[in-house]
């Protein structure tokens, strides 16, 4: 079984990569998706990479989290792959984990694992575990690089939502809820094994939902997406509970996400009056 590790780099990220590769391992080949808001920036890539054979390197204009892992997505050649940023590390380990893991379920078409901090600090509770979807612990949320999609069941069916995710115009985060939700309704199987897969600082999105509006519009949104007009009952409850257990302030939690449903419906309306 052979993996392709899908690493997404924006401009002057393309310089960190080098560091994400660990010495060859025979079955895993690194995809490098590197967007560019300007052509100048593409002299940035290290001869190094240019250099390993087990590297491929695909280059886009533009912006945009979700439609660079889309891209990388398009350019997979392996029979499984494995989401990645510039930031993050790994090890032999990691990949045999995910390998063997995958060789192990061939009924699962995407699987999501776990990150090991690099700071000390704690990442994210998981559960000890595995568990398939849709029985999926209350206050579990999966980040992208977690995530092992098996090509041939994903690439035509499942893509990740461009509306969604760092450098959208429209919502910073909920990519990965977003797929998770497209890639059940297209029926597919999906996992969790309780193994750390990657490497990567404890920072966290989640953390900013009480204090930053753009999380709590995209929190909005995503509910909207999910569950549909139960989103506006789900956010109220979402709000007060986190005033009561002192998180957030009620209104502002309130506004934020109400503001990131309403923004959803209008892209929603515009979309249909266009035909899309």
């Amino acid at each position: 079984m052979k993996l392709d590790v899908l690493i997404c780099t924006l401009d002057e990220g393309i310089i960190r990569v080098p560091e994400v590769l660990i010495t060859p391992h025979e079955n895993v080949t690194y995809v490098v998706s590197m967007q560019y808001t300007d052509e100048a920036m593409l002299q940035l890539i290290p001869q190094t990479l240019r250099e390993r054979e087990d590297v491929q390197i695909v280059t886009m204009a533009g912006k945009g989290v979700s439609r660079n892992r889309n891209h990388a997505l398009q350019a997979a050649q392996g029979n499984i792959a494995l989401i990645a940023d510039d930031d993050v590390k790994y090890c032999h380990e990691y990949f045999d984990c995910i390998i063997d893991t995958m060789q192990s379920n061939k009924d699962v078409d995407v699987a999501h694992f776990k990150i090991l901090s690099t700071d000390g600090g704690v990442v994210k509770e998981y559960p000890p575990t595995e568990f398939r979807h849709p029985q999926v612990p209350r206050g579990m949320y999966v980040s992208s690089i977690e995530i092992v999609l098996r090509v041939a069941s994903v690439r035509g069916k499942v893509w990740f939502d461009e509306r969604f995710g760092l450098g959208s115009s429209h919502f910073i985060c909920g990519e990965e809820d977003i797929f998770l939700c497209d890639a059940a309704r297209a029926g597919l199987e999906i996992a969790y094994f309780p193994h750390y897969i990657v490497e990567h600082p404890s920072e966290s999105t989640g953390s900013r939902t009480y204090t930053d509006e753009r999380v709590m519009m995209a929190r909005g949104a995503v509910q909207y997406y999910l569950h549909g007009s139960t989103a506006w009952l789900r956010m109220s409850k979402f709000a007060f509970m986190s005033a009561v257990r002192g998180k957030g302030k009620f209104m502002q939690l309130l506004r934020g996400t109400f503001k990131g449903i309403n923004h959803y419906r209008k892209i929603v309306e515009y979309e249909n009056t266009i035909g899309r």
